[in-house]
């Protein structure tokens, strides 16, 4: 099953839950997920990539990603791809996630959220089809989407929740009245400590909002020492706003599956 039909089913049956009970209720999603995010103010996520040779011998072998809260591993998901999806047309190949719960040791986890990415062109400028996206679900509930807004200069994502209606905009922090991404960190944090691009996306208030300052943050985290330089572990961590909702938690942790893609799983 594609993404995209995985999309239309679920959206489905939502609706026609929905349907059947009257008017859509609030605070939706899994226990897992709402038991893990409510007190959940950052996340550190590490994907365990597939090694070179691996690649080079065409091996199919799935991306592990690893969810840690205060150092502790709270979730796991792989990361469901085609060969051919995966190194041809990379960053743009469709995939489907599921993020299952490992605060205990039961033989069949709890799901924590899916994340359904279709495949669509490559992020670029002036774009008026095609834009990337990914949906998001926790459950058989709908929690939003990310996707990829018009822009010339910088690179701008909106979050929406299960309404359609914008929550978030997501993008690299800029210079020059917006017309530039700020690689200086000139916000006190260091784009490049250790020589390796790493730009990262900041949380805005929805759009119409403007002059609001950012509040929160998808950034990798710099390698310390010289094994981990070397090894295939891509590591970036989310700072949630302060007032998000879990369901607007769920929704951000699902978008950065789509900005690590884009962004963080290649700059090194």
């Amino acid at each position: 099953m594609t993404p995209a039909q995985e999309t239309m089913d679920r959206g489905s049956s939502t609706s026609s839950s929905n349907s059947n009970n009257g008017p859509k209720q609030k605070g939706l999603g899994t226990d897992a997920m709402k038991d893990t995010l409510q007190s959940c103010e950052t996340m550190e996520i590490r994907q365990d990539r597939r090694g070179c040779l691996q690649e080079c011998f065409c091996c199919l072998t799935k991306s592990n990603f690893r969810y840690l809260i205060g150092g502790k591993t709270i979730a796991k998901s792989k990361e469901e791809f085609s060969f051919v999806h995966r190194c041809c047309v990379a960053p743009c190949h469709s995939f489907d996630m599921t993020i299952t719960d490992n605060s205990n040791s039961s033989d069949d986890p709890e799901e924590f959220l899916e994340v359904n990415r279709p495949f669509r062109c490559c992020l670029g400028p002036c774009k008026c089809c095609c834009n990337q996206e990914t949906t998001i679900f926790s459950g058989d509930d709908h929690l939003g989407d990310i996707r990829e807004s018009f822009w010339c200069f910088v690179p701008q994502f909106k979050v929406y929740d299960d309404d359609m209606e914008e929550v978030y905009v997501i993008r690299p922090p800029t210079c020059c009245n917006g017309m530039c991404i700020d690689c200086t960190g000139s916000d006190g944090n260091p784009i490049c400590p250790h020589g390796c691009c790493m730009v990262p996306c900041d949380i805005y208030p929805r759009s119409d909002l403007k002059g609001v300052d950012r509040i929160g943050r998808m950034a990798k985290i710099p390698k310390e020492t010289f094994r981990e330089t070397f090894n295939e572990t891509n590591y970036y961590k989310i700072e949630f706003p302060d007032e998000a909702t879990t369901n607007e938690k769920g929704l951000l942790l699902g978008s950065s599956i789509l900005i690590n893609a884009l962004y963080f799983e290649n700059s090194e």
